[in-house]
């Protein structure tokens, strides 16, 4: 009855999470981008993923297509042609 415990929150990161993303992604094909995000996971969660996403791009591993604005957003792995340096 007197005993204590305490919960401690999982921290989230964006390593982890681009290795997800990469996961979830290939070269030959394109990937919603909304299917990248898990909403259950929180705001913390669609911060993370949207971090990991952005810094991917810096990275040149990732493409993202939007053919107007307003449409939707596609994501598709790099090939290793983009990825290499001129």
């Amino acid at each position: 009855m007197y005993t204590r415990h305490q919960i401690q929150r999982e921290a989230l990161s964006v390593r982890e999470r681009m290795s997800n993303v990469l996961a979830a992604i290939n070269a030959d094909t394109f990937t919603d981008f909304v299917t990248l995000f898990n909403v259950e996971e929180g705001r913390r969660g669609v911060v993370v993923t949207f971090m990991a996403i952005l810094e991917l791009l810096k990275e040149h591993m990732i493409d993202l297509v939007q053919a107007e604005p307003f449409a939707p957003i596609y994501v598709k792995a790099a090939t290793a042609a983009q990825t290499e340096p001129e």
